[in-house]
This record gives structure tokens, sequence and C-alpha cells, in this order.
């Protein structure tokens, strides 16, 4: 290629040109290649743990059909504890049907104090059922497509109980599958 005259320069110009359009799309492939090799490697559990470091609003929407809105203050190895308008929250990941910001949400970082029981994110969620138990809160329990008011009197590796609260409809303690949980709101404690 020669440089003299106007000619080079304009074929200098157009390989410039062609250079940065390749780059650029060069640029866009690798990036895409990065998303897809991310998202491969993201399972639900790393995914809420971010999202609790980052304390940023989210939306779940659970298998059972149900939304939860809040702030994820803890991730465990197969729940999470979310910060909700009406208190905390708990979800296992199995019952996690998607994640998303929630719509209209500012990205302000909240700092809330963790409860004693979701301290030890490396519980599991019926261990950290089992932990919140000891105080036996005033919980609701969405599972099975049905929902449950009432004290957590007890937790085991595979199952909680439930006592109604006085004047309930429910007049019997309810022994509810821990796998069967959608999700579990505290209350009162």
């Amino acid at each position: 290629m020669s440089l003299a005259g106007g000619d080079g320069l304009d074929e200098l110009a157009r390989w410039a040109a062609s250079e940065r359009v390749n780059d650029a799309a060069r640029s866009r492939a690798e990036q895409r290649r990065h998303n897809t090799a991310e998202a491969s490697e993201t399972t639900v559990a790393t995914l809420l743990a971010r999202l609790a470091e980052a304390a940023r609003p989210v939306l779940l929407d659970t298998i059972g059909g149900h939304r939860i809105q809040g702030r994820i203050l803890a991730a465990g190895p197969d729940f999470c504890v979310i910060a909700a308008a009406n208190g905390p929250a708990m979800a296992p990941t199995a019952a996690i049907a998607a994640i998303s910001k929630a719509p209209g949400a500012s990205g302000e970082r909240l700092t809330v104090p963790l409860p004693f029981w979701a301290e030890a994110p490396e519980a599991a969620f019926s261990e950290t059922l089992a932990a919140l138990a000891v105080e036996r809160p005033l919980v609701q329990i969405a599972a099975g497509g049905r929902t449950w008011r009432g004290q957590l009197t007890s937790a085991g590796s595979d199952m909680v109980l439930v006592t109604p609260e006085p004047n309930s409809a429910d007049a019997a303690t309810s022994h509810i599958a821990v796998t069967a949980i959608d999700h579990l709101a505290i209350l009162d404690r």
C-alpha cells in the first residue's frame, strides 16, 4: 500500500474504520461468551448470595404462585431470608421460580440487622427452622397450595409443627413437610 497521494490516506482510513468495526464485533462476541459462561455457572444459591451482599430490592416468584418483594438479607445453601414489607420471610431455593429486580425499586442499599437464626448462612433451611422454632414465633406458612397461620412449635429435619392460633378455624396442630414449604413469613416473635 502506497501512502503517496490522497488514495493512500483514503485506503488507510478505510482500513482503520474496518479494524474498529472488527474490534467492536470481537468485543461484543467476547462479552456474549462471558455472559453465557457466567449464566451457565450461576446457581440460584450463588445469585441469592450476591443479592444479599448487594442488599438491593428484589421480587421473588415462587413455584406456588406467590410473590415476595423485599431485600435478600441472607442466603443459605438451600434458602434465603427476605426483608419483606410485613416482616422477615424465608423461601427455600427449590421453591423459587424467578428472581427479578423489584418494580420501581431504587438502587439504594439497605443495611438491616439479621435475626440470630439467619446469621449462619451455612445452615440448611431445616436447621434454620429448628433454631427459629425455639422462639415459637407466630408464622404463616404457604405449602401445598394452602396457607397455615399459627405458632411454629417444633421443627425437625423434614417436618415442622404449627399450632393454630386460639379461635382459629384450624383446630389441630398441623405437620407440614419441609420440602413442601413455598415460603414462611414470620409475623411476630
